[in-house]
Order: structure tokens, then sequence, then C-alpha cells
């Protein structure tokens, strides 16, 4: 093992590879982002390693932060595809053996061995189980898929067993971690994700974004996946009659979704509800854009049925933004009174739109709540915490 004087504990940077997985675009990369950040920042240089797969350099946004790049066996060079889960399976628990740390820690359980560390102690962030959770609606009719996705739930689930130690970023996960799966809660440590690096630009940067990208109305926003337990296809319905009520909205998608499985079924939605020249896809932002995509918005709609977290809700609230969302997984935790927490059905989001329009002072109040909420949510409180966290791996200081 690495002397006193080396790096004690390496970290997973895979996630902000561009093509690896879908984590970049996602709350995954956001949260990988703002978390290395401050680690950089709060650790003493040299006793971190940070490490990526061979291929494309991490999106850092231009910060200085020196990865190690892992040697894949030569074989999986000659894979076709699947190259990433291949080396999960047969390489990559050799590859973190060569860092030769104490601790490693992968930033998403998803993404972690089952292999022998060479007696590095294994900590992995856990997000949520969606796929246990739901795991007959993630089942699918395909029987090749659903086989690898039997498989990935249950390689999933090992990992989380092994693991020495597991960051969970809301209580809704630690819960579903000692209540569904049976862990031990003494092992499960709740560092909720940050926001504070999420800042809204200039009012005239916003209006600029949206003269440019032709955003003429008022507009509603969704920001992330489509997947089901998001339950986005109610929305088109919830801006239908939203419409007829008297609110001249449009809804704004935003996200990389035009090739999940869930996007015909959407578009779909659009067609029923007689909506289509009110529904716009803005597809992926950098932050710059999504920043002003935010704060131009009239509010943030998140209708999810389970959330491990929620992100966009906070990033709405920093944008000064208003909120609707669901009473459902996390969402509660994280908005507290900043939000208008709603069931996930048409009839209440579209009552809580109405009260954002009539109600006097309404929207000022939650904007003033949201304001405070953010400040619970700091990257750089969450980098100590984890810090606390590998410590208590290494039995001694970083």
């Amino acid at each position: 093992m690495m002397g006193s004087r080396g790096p004690l504990v390496a970290v997973d940077l895979r996630a902000l590879q561009q093509g690896y997985k879908a984590h970049r675009e996602r709350g995954i990369g956001r949260h990988a982002r703002g978390l290395v950040w401050a680690l950089a920042d709060l650790v003493p240089k040299g006793r971190i390693k940070f490490f990526v797969s061979p291929g494309p350099a991490p999106d850092l946004d231009g910060e200085s932060i020196a990865v190690e790049s892992l040697r894949w066996p030569g074989w999986i060079e000659w894979l076709p595809a699947g190259r990433e889960t291949a080396f999960r399976l047969a390489g990559l628990s050799a590859a973190v053996r060569r860092l030769d740390v104490r601790v490693v820690h992968f930033l998403s359980h998803t993404d972690a061995p089952l292999g022998w560390l060479g007696g590095a102690r294994l900590i992995v962030t856990a997000h949520d189980i969606i796929p246990v959770v739901f795991r007959k609606e993630y089942a699918g009719r395909d029987a090749i898929r659903n086989l690898r996705s039997r498989f990935g739930t249950w390689l999933n689930v090992r990992v989380l067993e092994k693991a020495d130690r597991i960051i969970a970023v809301s209580e809704a996960t630690k819960k579903d971690l000692v209540g569904t799966l049976g862990l031990t809660p003494g092992k499960i440590t709740v560092i909720p994700n940050g926001v504070d690096r999420f800042r809204p630009p200039p009012k005239s940067e916003v209006e600029s974004f949206k003269g440019s990208n032709g955003l003429t109305r008022p507009y509603l926003l969704h920001v992330g996946g489509i997947d089901r337990r998001k339950n986005v296809n109610i929305l088109p319905e919830v801006l239908r009659r939203a419409r007829a009520g008297g609110l001249d909205l449009d809804l704004v998608f935003a996200g990389r979704i035009e090739k999940e499985p869930e996007f015909p079924a959407l578009g779909e939605a659009v067609r029923a509800a007689g909506v289509e020249k009110n529904v716009r896809f803005a597809g992926f932002l950098p932050d710059a854009g999504l920043a002003s995509l935010y704060a131009g918005a009239w509010a943030l709609v998140e209708p999810s049925i389970y959330e491990g977290f929620g992100l966009p809700v906070l990033e709405a609230m920093a944008a000064g933004t208003p909120v609707i969302a669901s009473n459902r997984g996390a969402l509660p935790e994280v908005s507290g009174d900043a939000a208008l927490l709603v069931e996930p059905e048409e009839g209440p989001i579209v009552e809580a739109l109405g009260r954002l329009a009539a109600e006097e002072g309404l929207r000022e109040a939650l904007l003033a709540r949201g304001e405070a909420r953010i400040t619970l949510f700091d990257w750089r409180r969450a980098a100590e915490m984890t810090v606390r966290v590998y410590e208590e791996a290494l039995g001694g200081p970083l």
C-alpha cells in the first residue's frame, strides 16, 4: 500500500467523461462536478487521486484537477461495444488495485466493481435504488433486455451489500437502502447534494437567451430524464387545462431525451392534448444556457413519483424560479416549505398553477423561501462530510 505521504483515497471521475453511460448530462454528473471541485479545494494536494477510463478527458469546466487514466485489459480494446460493462465485470477491480490507495470512492454504486480491491476500503454513493423499487415497471417485455436489467440490479445490490461505507444523498434514499434492501443503518451516512455553484445570470442575459431561442411566452419547465417514474406524460394535459383556464403558457423540456425509449409516448401525449405548438424540446444545455432557461421560466414543474434527491428543484430556486413539485420520494425533504407540493396528478398540478397565478404574494413568498432553502445545500459542507467518511474508513486523518 501507498505510504503515508502518498494519496490515500481514489475517487471515480468517470461520470464527467463524455459517453460514459448518461451520467455527464444527468444528476450524477452534476453531483460529481460539484463534489470534486469542493474536494480538490478542501483536501491538501496529493492526498486524493482522481481516476477516469481511457478515452475523452473529463468535463471539468476549465478547472485544473489532475486525473489518472485506468488501464483496460488489452482484450477489451477489441470489443465493438459494451467496453465499460465488460471492464466493470472483468477488469475494473484489478485496475483499481494498481492505484495503490487505501480507500476507493465510486460516485455512483452502479459504477463500482464486485471484485477484490487489494484491501482498499470501498465507499459508494447511492443516489437511489429505482430499479429495485420499481422492479416490475422496469422489467419490460423484451426477454434479453429484461435479463440484462435483472442482472444489473443484482450486481448493484451486491455492491451495496459489499461496500464498507455508503453515502446516501437523502434520508429518503437511506430509508430505501435500509427498509427495502435491509442494509445496516450504521454504515450509511446522508450527505445531501449542493447547489452553491449554480448562479442565476443577469436579467439581460436571460432575456437574450429567451429571444435567441424563440421563448416569447411564459413557460413551464421540466429538467431531466423522462423514464416512467418521472411521470412527465401528464404535463401536456396539465398544459392544456392551464391554457383552457386562461394561463397563456408554453411547456419546455430540457435534457437529452429524444433518444430515450419513452420519448415516443411523450410525443403522443403532446399530440393527444393538442398542444404541439406550445411544447418545446430544448435538448441538453451547458450550465450557462441552463441557468438562463431556469431563470426565465414561469415555474418549474416536477411531477415525479420517485426521486432520490431532485436537484432541479434546488437549481430552480437558486435561479429565482418558483417550484411546483410532487409530494413523493425525496422531493418534500429537499423542497421543505419552499415549493408547492402536490399529488403527482393533472388536477392538483393545474390547481397549483392557478394558485401561483392568482394568489397575491405567493410567488414572492416561494422565491424568498427558496433563497433561504438553498443555503442548506452547500458543496463545501458536502465535501467536509465526505472527508469525514473517508477518515472513518481510513481509521485516521486524511
